[in-house]
């Protein structure tokens, strides 16, 4: 378990995921409710201009949401998460999240550090975002 007091401004982690698959964006458009034919339905995304299916952005969110959950581990909390999906993952990839303390502070009596979050597959950047994470007292 990561304590509060071993964080500092410029520590770093990265997580993988498995590699995306057809089924799995199946499964989350059932999770989701999302059924739009781009995310299972390769001639449909195709004709759609996107040369082939994409992955939800929210699964990509969920990726960067877990990485910031594996960084703080048992006990800690993501107090806040935001960020922007630059170009589109597709079945196969495998996304890497790294995450970065740029700030620690207490906040409202609660210890928090600030993270950066950036997500790679195939050397194109996915995704970048922030996220807060509140740790026990």
């Amino acid at each position: 378990m990561r304590r509060f007091d071993d964080v500092a401004v410029g520590d770093k982690d990265t997580l993988a995921s498995d590699p995306i698959t057809t089924r799995q964006l199946v499964m989350y458009a059932g999770a989701s409710g999302d059924f739009n034919r781009i995310h299972y339905d390769q001639a449909y995304a195709q004709e759609a201009g996107l040369g082939g299916v994409i992955a939800h952005g929210m699964l990509t969110m969920g990726i960067a949401g877990r990485s910031v959950c594996a960084f703080g581990g048992p006990g800690a909390f993501v107090r806040d998460i935001e960020g922007r999906f630059l170009t589109p993952v597709r079945p196969g990839d495998v996304v890497v999240m790294s995450v970065e303390v740029t700030a620690k502070e207490m906040r409202d009596g609660t210890p928090c550090c600030d993270l950066a979050i950036v997500g790679e597959a195939g050397g194109r950047r996915v995704f970048q975002g922030t996220a807060t994470l509140a740790f026990p007292r």
